[in-house]
């Protein structure tokens, strides 16, 4: 019978990833599909918010409920308010590795125990880790809600530190780091992000030497004192969709969690501090075997409190992160042929973020690529070329198409609720309010809004590819530029 349960639950997760597959990216679309869609006028989208409960713990633990009986499933999705923010150079990586622990043993299961148990009633839970939550994802049968409840339970309650998995674990986030030395995006990403966030949790989970030199120290009681502190029931948010009867689940989640007490220790956050050191700062990584240079130039941004971020999105899709039709790819690729791809990315973070233009290019044309970035960015900044409606009407109907693909199921609405509820300071009704307040923008906004966050003249920039194919053009035109060798571990 378990068998046959399991059959059917793998069978529906597939529809369910085939049908997330159908609503990815804009950026996985060809130049024709999106202009296709373009010439389309689609109607503004409405997504339904749905009727859901509130039930809060007296430990602060909160849950939002919401019955669906649309499949034979229970689904889970939630967040535990902290993790990278809380870590430091000390403990650089602590929270990778664990949520990593979290999910292999617990105080009443040993690591095999625990793996059965997950397989025999075809359970899923999962932990990832961002810069300022870790978030919880699971799903079961309904008949196997009970289960689902008890390891969610054991994984957040009763982890299990101490022991062979341990050891095995370290030595695998070991071998882990030590090979984000000879990948050209990960070391993109160390030497860009440690040094716009320098002294600041954001950026010591990119300096793998950091990460490192902890993991080198690392014992249990280092990582069950850090779980302590932030895996606590007051910072936890839960949505939890599916085929259940609604009492009976608060029984359950009663009986789980509500006798799970909260630390007396909070642990310490902070914002970035912006250092104008890196402004204009160049630096190349010498990759002696990469065939092509991939360079990051940008600067620090705006945290998630940003009011004016829905026409920045707009704008910056306009600019660079919309597909085949942005400007950077179009000017960059098409008309100059320096790059191979090119994207603009907005980070935003609770403390802290970045706005930032990846380029992938031959590295004889370096220079010129990022000379040619900053020639967009100054044609917007002093209104040469201004964003027509016509583009913001593009990218604004094509979200209209895609955007509410990825809010067809309920469990993905009310996960956007919690996260708005709990963290944003938003409404119930954001996903509609967003819809709202996109369809509304003008160009002249858009480019006025975008034109005022942008500064080429503080670029930082991070290079890496081979050095000697890279460096004489930045000689040829007096750049200073700050060269690192060989990038092994220290």
């Amino acid at each position: 019978m378990k068998k046959f349960k399991k059959i059917i639950f793998y069978s529906l997760i597939m529809i369910l990833v085939l049908s997330s597959n159908l609503a990815a990216g804009t950026d996985q679309f060809s130049p024709d599909f999106f202009r296709e869609l373009a010439e389309v006028v689609n109607e503004k989208p409405e997504i339904e918010v749905p009727d859901y409960q509130l039930m809060e713990l007296e430990n602060g633990m909160r849950f939002y409920l919401l019955e669906d009986k649309s499949l034979p499933i229970v689904e889970v999705r939630g967040y535990i308010n902290g993790g990278k923010i809380n870590e430091s150079s000390n403990n650089a990586g602590i929270t990778s590795l664990m949520t990593e622990l979290m999910l292999k043993a617990s105080k009443n299961y040993s690591e095999s125990e625990f793996s059965l148990f997950k397989e025999i009633n075809a359970l899923s839970l999962n932990l990832g880790v961002g810069s300022d939550r870790i978030s919880i994802s699971g799903n079961s049968l309904n008949t196997e809600t009970e289960e689902l409840l008890s390891l969610l339970a054991e994984v957040l309650i009763r982890p299990e530190f101490a022991g062979s998995h341990f050891a095995r674990t370290v030595a695998e986030y070991q071998q882990l780091y030590r090979q984000q030395f000879y990948n050209d995006s990960a070391l993109l990403n160390m030497h860009f992000f440690k040094n716009l966030y320098g002294e600041h949790p954001y950026g010591y989970n990119y300096n793998y030497n950091l990460i490192l030199e902890f993991l080198n120290q690392v014992d249990s009681k280092m990582v069950e004192d850090f779980y302590s502190k932030i895996v606590q029931p007051e910072r936890i948010s839960i949505a939890i969709s599916g085929d259940f009867e609604m009492e009976a689940l608060k029984t359950r989640l009663k009986r789980n969690f509500a006798s799970w007490e909260n630390a007396s220790e909070k642990p310490a956050e902070s914002y970035v501090s912006v250092n104008p050191k890196i402004h204009q700062k160049i630096i190349v990584v010498d990759k002696a075997d990469a065939t092509q240079a991939n360079m990051r130039l940008g600067y620090n941004f705006y945290t998630s409190s940003y009011p004016k971020r829905i026409p920045f999105l707009m704008a910056n899709r306009i600019f660079g992160s919309g597909g085949f039709n942005s400007r950077l790819m179009e000017n960059l690729r098409s008309e100059k042929g320096y790059v191979y791809g090119t994207n603009a990315q907005v980070s935003y973070n609770d403390y802290g973020g970045a706005y930032f233009i990846n380029l992938s290019l031959d590295p004889e044309k370096a220079l010129a690529g990022m000379e040619a970035v900053k020639e967009e960015m100054l044609k917007l900044k002093t209104a040469k070329d201004p964003f027509q409606e016509k583009e913001l009407f593009e990218n604004i109907n094509l979200y209209n198409a895609v955007f509410p693909k990825a809010y067809q199921h309920q469990i993905d609405v009310l996960e956007e609720i919690v996260y708005q509820l709990e963290f944003e300071n938003g409404s119930k009704n954001y996903l509609n309010n967003f819809i709202k307040q996109y369809n509304g923008l003008e160009a002249a906004e858009v480019q006025q809004i975008f034109a005022e966050e942008l500064y080429p003249e503080i670029l930082f920039t991070v290079i890496v590819g081979p050095k000697e194919k890279i460096l004489p053009q930045f000689k040829e035109a007096g750049l200073e530029v700050e060269v690192i060798e060989n990038p092994v571990l220290n």
